[in-house]
């Protein structure tokens, strides 16, 4: 009896078990749920945002920026800068990297770059002396070759300086020009950055002994320009500031670089020459095509 009690037991939850699995299937689907933006508590979590949100479709256009370089010659009396501790606390000597430094130093040539901040205190000291100033500019995206005349028809000089090595090295000119060769151009990847460069140039006139048939000989002059690499200076001068070059103490000896170029003697008295170069950047406007502003 017991056993045919069970028996009706299992059948019957069968049963049940077959309509509910035939419920489940007749029943209608429900519709896929679509995914929800995440919140903004979820959007600061991701660090790494997809690829396609990073990824640039265009490369960034190169700058171009045109520089206008004011150039200042000012003449004062021998000693009123070279030897002006009080005027060099105002000039940062370190700008320019210390074997560039050192070398030209002991060549008689003093350099720092200054802050535009600091030119009214500059001007001060310069009007307590007779001083003469000659300005010039140059302008464009990337000079060369921009002569700066410092001395001109000079009979005879000797030239002694020390190279990168520590040697001392010397040369006699006649009849010779004292030039100095500047070139700027943009500093790569220093936006406003100004790459300044400058090189003492000697331009003599020689003369070549020319063989003229079995006897005759003629003369012939040429100009013959040398530049000296060794004691050239090339320096970056940030935005709103300016480079300067002045005779060192070590200049007073009559056949340094700085004598020969900075220092000049007058009637009565010796006077020095103090170089200013300010550069100032311009950014220029990006030309559009013609095919893109018409419609």
């Amino acid at each position: 009896m017991k056993t045919q009690q069970w028996l009706s037991c299992v059948a019957i939850v069968s049963v049940l078990v077959g309509c509910l699995m035939l419920c489940e299937s007749c029943a209608p689907k429900k519709a896929a749920v679509p995914p929800q933006a995440p919140t903004k508590a979820e959007t600061k979590a991701i660090f790494f945002p997809p690829d396609a949100q990073v990824r640039q479709a265009d490369a960034v256009p190169e700058q171009q920026y045109l520089i206008q370089l004011g150039v200042y010659r000012i003449t004062v009396p021998v000693g009123s800068v070279s030897r002006n501790e009080e005027f060099w606390k105002h000039i940062d000597e370190h700008a320019v990297d210390v074997p560039t430094y050192d070398l030209l130093y002991k060549n008689g040539v003093r350099i720092g770059v200054a802050a535009a901040s600091e030119w009214d205190y500059f001007k001060e000291i310069l009007d307590q002396h007779p001083a003469k100033t000659q300005p010039g500019a140059f302008s464009g995206v990337k000079v060369r070759d921009i002569d700066l005349e410092m001395k001109l028809k000079v009979p005879y000089q000797d030239l002694f300086y020390f190279d990168t090595s520590g040697d001392l090295v010397g040369r006699s000119f006649d009849r010779c020009d004292n030039i100095l060769r500047v070139s700027f151009e943009p500093a790569p990847r220093k936006p406003g950055t100004t790459r300044l460069g400058i090189c003492p140039v000697v331009r003599s006139l020689r003369e070549r002994i020319v063989a003229v048939g079995d006897i005759n000989t003629v003369s012939r002059q040429f100009v013959h320009p040398e530049q000296f690499y060794e004691l050239n200076l090339s320096a970056d001068i940030p935005l709103n500031s300016f480079l300067v070059v002045a005779p060192s103490p070590e200049g007073k000896w009559p056949s340094t670089l700085g004598n020969n170029f900075l220092i000049n003697d007058g009637p009565t008295e010796q006077t020095e020459t103090l170089m200013i170069f300010r550069p100032i950047t311009y950014r220029q406007r990006e030309a559009k095509s013609l095919a893109a502003t018409q419609p």
